[in-house]
């Protein structure tokens, strides 16, 4: 009974981050959040480490389906060791005895606890990658300058089918991400829609609220102001997105930045736009901005449509 307790104290009390670090991986903080950490090592592995319900710390391989589970299986895996030889490496973890000088805890937040489908979730965007040109974002007019742009690197990426990915963040860190193609939309499996958003979201003097995140990347590549954010809620809003856009007005109410609500030009939206500015607190700073076509997408691909039609030279005579 007492070994069984000491492999539960192992999986519990030890922060698997933490652990990680001593075995040479690095958090990589652009792809981590609140309820998962992404961790790379020089030998190529990378893994998401995350907090199950019940506590424990749990790791998934990027690379490999079957490397998976607790601490004990990391441990041992990437070390060969012995149940055994294991218990003996991780005491120091949980009594407060030394460890070697390559073993130095590196204070680390451990991952706030996730659902079984939450996990799936962020093991699922962990294989997708950034983006520098996407074909099906380019058919949209969608420029590499704009995927370029600081505000929002990171926050359009590709997985292994070309499907463009663009992740939804709530309180908690990822909750889901759009899948976007010709002909296809989606949402991960298992995912909770919540807000796209820019990198910027934070600190920024404007914050533009747009129906899609294509929309939003639309929006700036035809306005070109970079002390505006971006968030979309990816079509109708839910309780939970109220929620969060509830946070972020606030947020944004205090810095004294301006709330722009740029939903797309028909009734849809119109009526969005109302729910929206529901949300604004009493004092906050808001203005509706109106695409001159159906949204904005459509208003920037008919703006390159006119520049490439001026720019036809006229037929010789």
């Amino acid at each position: 009974m007492y070994r069984d307790n000491e492999l539960e104290q192992f999986k519990g009390k030890i922060n698997l981050v933490e652990f990680a670090q001593s075995l040479g991986y690095q958090v990589d903080r652009r792809e981590s959040s609140r309820n998962s950490k992404v961790m790379r090592h020089d030998n190529g592995d990378k893994i998401v480490v995350a907090t199950g319900q019940n506590g424990h710390g749990i790791y998934f391989s990027v690379r490999d389906d079957r490397d998976n589970g607790s601490i004990i299986d990391f441990v041992q895996k990437r070390t060969g060791a012995s149940l055994g030889q294991t218990r003996k490496a991780l005491r120091p973890w949980i009594d407060g005895a030394e460890v070697s000088p390559q073993q130095q805890r590196h204070p680390e937040p451990k991952p706030v606890p996730t659902s079984r489908d939450r996990q799936q979730v962020i093991l699922a965007y962990a294989k997708t990658e950034p983006v520098q040109h996407h074909a099906y974002l380019a058919s949209r007019g969608i420029e590499d300058s704009t995927l370029a742009d600081p505000r929002f690197v990171g926050m359009v990426r590709q997985d292994t089918r070309g499907n463009a990915i663009f992740p939804h963040h709530d309180s908690e860190g990822l909750a889901g991400y759009e899948l976007k193609n010709n002909g296809f939309t989606g949402f991960a499996r298992g995912g909770t829609k919540a807000i796209w958003h820019s990198n910027n979201l934070a600190i920024a003097k404007r914050v533009v609220i747009v129906e899609s995140a294509i929309d939003g990347l639309s929006h700036a590549q035809l306005h070109k102001n970079p002390d505006s954010a971006y968030v979309s809620i990816g079509g109708q809003m839910s309780e939970h997105q109220q929620t969060l856009l509830r946070r972020v007005f606030e947020r944004a109410t205090n810095r004294e930045a301006e709330i722009v609500i740029a939903t797309d030009n028909d009734p849809g939206g119109d009526s969005l736009a109302g729910e929206i500015q529901k949300l604004i607190p009493a004092h906050g700073q808001f203005l509706r901005s109106v695409p001159a076509k159906k949204d904005w997408n459509a208003e920037l691909q008919h703006k390159q449509c006119s520049r490439e039609k001026t720019a036809l030279p006229y037929p010789h005579s």
